[in-house]
């Protein structure tokens, strides 16, 4: 019998995110399985090299460290007003590249389900953009649960 006793959410604050975390959180209390929930600050996303030709290093350095600090404070935020139904969860923070960061850290939690959202972008926006979850897929040691919706789905998942 398969056991899932460890999922990796992974949580980037996106609409498909938002949309697929009471999947995490149903499959978490279904198993019983410890949630971790992951989010992973990618510096290209707030840190472009450029910066540094135009400010000094400290200016770079403190507002890389408050920006981080603010995504720290969103995802607490995120986390615990999302997962506060169940007893426990693990946050956790990781910087690098998305899909290469979720596939460490589920190798060293020993996670036995990956869980995220996909937009399934095709065509040019899946070659300019790249999918985190089809690097993450072909990768990952474990099964992977994505959790599609597409822009009409999310604007019904919206409507009261």
């Amino acid at each position: 019998m398969v056991e899932i006793n460890r999922i990796l959410f992974c949580y980037d604050f996106s609409d498909t995110a938002d949309f697929a975390f009471p999947y995490a959180i149903l499959m978490a209390e279904k198993f019983s399985a410890a949630l971790y929930i992951i989010h992973v600050i990618e510096e290209t996303f707030y840190h472009a090299p450029y910066l540094e030709a135009f400010l000094d290093a400290d200016t770079v350095k403190r507002i890389s460290e408050e920006m981080e600090k603010k995504i720290r404070q969103q995802f607490d935020d995120a986390c615990k007003s999302k997962a506060d139904m169940l007893n426990e969860y693990h946050p956790v923070i990781s910087r690098g590249m998305a899909f290469s960061e979720i596939i460490s850290v589920a190798k060293e939690k020993e996670i036995d389900l990956i869980i995220m959202g996909t937009h399934g972008r095709t065509g040019l926006g899946h070659v300019l953009f790249g999918s985190v979850a089809e690097r993450v897929l072909r990768e990952a040691l474990c099964p992977v649960l994505t959790v599609h919706v597409s822009d009409k789905g999310l604007k019904e998942a919206e409507k009261p």
